[in-house]
């Protein structure tokens, strides 16, 4: 048994299940596509699940490749999934309120993935030091 830090677990758990989700829209993307026309926020949402599972994956790597344990590591992991989840909420949002341009309209999507950056900064500035000081 490999030993995993609770970040490595919070970015591995976030990641696949990210991916589920993604994997989902992906399906409902090519159920909806066949019966209309393009839907972009779909589409957006779909990628952008995919994206996150791969950065999240690549993260818990990282983490554990330099070996930074600890509970910083640990307030980044979980600063980085928490946001990500926002903008994945936020961007599926879009979608199902049909918004088509979430900055002009101001959409709740638009405000949930705004709101996201406050707390994927200080998560991305934890995680991005403690593997570049462990390197």
């Amino acid at each position: 048994m490999c030993l995993v830090s609770t970040a490595q677990q919070i970015f591995i758990a976030y990641g696949t299940v990210i991916l589920v989700v993604g994997f989902a829209l992906g399906a409902t993307l090519g159920m909806l596509r066949m019966k209309t026309s393009a839907i972009r926020t779909l589409a957006t949402a779909h990628v952008e699940t995919l994206m996150q599972s791969a950065m999240h994956f690549g993260l818990a790597f990282a983490v554990g490749a330099v070996g930074f344990a600890s509970s910083a590591a640990t307030w980044g992991a979980l600063l980085l999934a928490v946001g990500s989840a926002m903008q994945a909420l936020g961007v599926t949002l879009n979608w199902i309120t049909k918004t088509r341009d979430q900055f002009a309209e101001q959409s709740i999507g638009y405000k949930i993935n705004s709101a996201s950056t406050f707390v994927i900064m200080p998560g991305l500035a934890i995680t991005a030091f403690g593997i570049l000081t462990n390197l």
